[in-house]
């Protein structure tokens, strides 16, 4: 299992977040940059390094070993992204 730099556990309930990049989940399901999403929880299946993130309007669902990019730009700060 590849280990998350980024606690998900610490991201804040009822915060309004909004997707910086276009990107399908693991079951393939299209989130679209400037998408907005209010986080309730997050669901984690060990076993399986399974994530469920449960926003307001829908889930994002994320595997560690497929979706390992996706997880580790959780939290990130957009301004503070330098453009390579």
């Amino acid at each position: 299992m590849s280990k998350i730099p980024f606690d998900i556990h610490r991201l804040e309930k009822a915060a309004q977040d909004q997707v910086c990049q276009t990107f399908k989940d693991f079951y393939h399901n299209l989130f679209n940059e400037r998408e907005k999403l209010a986080f309730i929880q997050v669901h984690f299946l060990p076993d399986h390094g399974g994530h469920t993130i449960v926003f307001k309007e829908r889930n994002l669902d994320l595997q560690e070993e497929e979706n390992t990019n996706i997880l580790n730009s959780l939290g990130d700060d957009p301004s503070s992204a330098s453009e390579e």
